[in-house]
């Protein structure tokens, strides 16, 4: 069950009793709606989500004196009776005037829980991800130029090690392991056709995941990008099933060493509690509020089924064709050398016709609202695709912790 702490303020005009009475009922019907568990404290904490309930007017004064103590966004809920909402406007309205940021929940208890769940999502998002351990596995691509990350942002306002790893380590590892038949026969059986690969290129596909795998390991990461296009010219084949499996295994894996993408894909997946796609923009129509995004790896667990191809670009080693269902979807990315910069939308998966010339595993969202902002003032190009609409914790974890 999921924790609020919240510090309640009423009025002295209304006894000790009735305020109790209140208390119980109040707490116990938003607990109720949300699975929630309510904890009343009398000082602020550092840790998880805490609230100020004001459960009746005339206390203003007295909750901003506490409020002072606690960080920008302070989230208020107003009890429906008793002038409890006239004094959190008045409240919000002074933390706004003094610089500060808030938000009140107000309405049915059902409402309320709902509100309270996704700040939990939002609190338990950022503590999962500050502290992390994120591997580098060779520098980013050279095309990146506009995807790094400052490290000293990372350990400063993140608390995040970025480990950097040279891609000859991996190498290393990958040498060192030889795959059973047994795991390269599990692959194949796995997918619903084997288009260009070789044998010697599916062995070599599950060696560079096996490597992979031991090099987050024994590095204790919680996380990797990897310059995945060297492995081309050192393996003649990709890391593109490596980074699906990985990622499958809610470890947050990304392509070409593009740090703003993986901690965008990072958060997808802290968020949805579920694997994420890391994909190019490669189709944009503006009229009919479509994006594409394509890419050679995609996590297994969201692929309803899939198809082992080449790689797109080099037409080596082993790509995945996913097919991801029709469903509501999320995307979104972190931008900025501080990850301060915002790009999401909401929209639904769509069936398209698959296309030769983009990368093999192709997914088109209809989008309700205009998408414009990608052709003039674009963040860069990978974007996170999330099932599921997240859009309110996205921007509430960016306006938050990130937001400039």
């Amino acid at each position: 069950m999921n924790k609020i702490k919240v510090i309640t303020f009423g009025s002295s005009l209304h006894s000790q009793k009735e305020q109790l009475q209140l208390k119980e009922r109040f707490f116990s019907e938003i607990e109720s709606a949300g699975d929630l568990s309510i904890e009343e404290v009398r000082a602020p904490s550092v840790e998880g989500v805490v609230a100020v309930v004001v459960l009746t007017g005339g206390v203003e004064r007295e909750a901003l004196k506490l409020i002072s103590l606690l960080p920008s966004p302070v989230l208020l809920i107003a009890y429906s009776g008793h002038n409890a909402l006239p004094a959190s406007l008045e409240i919000l309205a002074r933390i706004r005037q003094d610089g500060g940021e808030g938000r009140i929940l107000f309405g049915s208890p059902q409402e309320i829980a709902t509100g309270l769940c996704r700040e939990l999502r939002v609190t338990s998002a950022w503590e999962a991800l500050r502290f992390a351990r994120v591997g580098l596995i060779g520098d980013p691509s050279d095309w990146l130029v506009a995807s790094n990350v400052e490290p000293a942002f990372l350990k400063g306002r993140m608390g995040i090690d970025l480990v950097r790893i040279e891609i000859d380590e991996l190498l290393e590892k990958i040498s060192s392991v030889s795959p059973s038949r047994k795991e390269i026969s599990q692959l194949v059986k796995q997918t619903r056709k084997v288009r260009e690969p070789s044998k010697d290129e599916l062995r070599g596909a599950v060696a560079i995941y096996a490597g992979l795998r031991a090099l987050v390991e024994e590095h204790r990461l919680t996380a990797c990008s990897i310059r995945c296009f060297d492995l081309i010219a050192s393996l003649r084949n990709t890391a593109c099933y490596a980074l699906s499996r990985l990622n499958s295994e809610h470890i947050p894996a990304g392509c070409e060493g593009d740090l703003q993408a993986l901690f965008s894909l990072y958060l997808g997946y802290l968020i949805s509690e579920a694997s994420a796609f890391m994909g190019n923009i490669s189709l944009i129509d503006s009229a009919h509020r479509r994006i594409t995004l394509a890419h050679c790896a995609c996590p297994l667990s969201l692929a309803s089924s899939y198809i082992l191809r080449s790689h797109f670009e080099s037409g080596i080693g082993v790509g995945i064709a996913a097919h991801i269902p029709e469903e509501p979807c999320t995307l979104f990315r972190l931008g900025g050398a501080r990850l301060n910069k915002l790009f999401v939308r909401e929209g639904r998966i769509q069936n398209a016709p698959v296309r030769e010339d983009l990368c093999r595993t192709q997914v088109t969202v209809s989008i309700s609202e205009p998408i414009d902002q990608l052709l003039r003032a674009p963040l860069g190009n990978h974007h996170i695709l999330i099932l599921g609409h997240h859009r309110e914790v996205i921007e509430g974890l960016f306006d938050r912790f990130l937001r400039a």
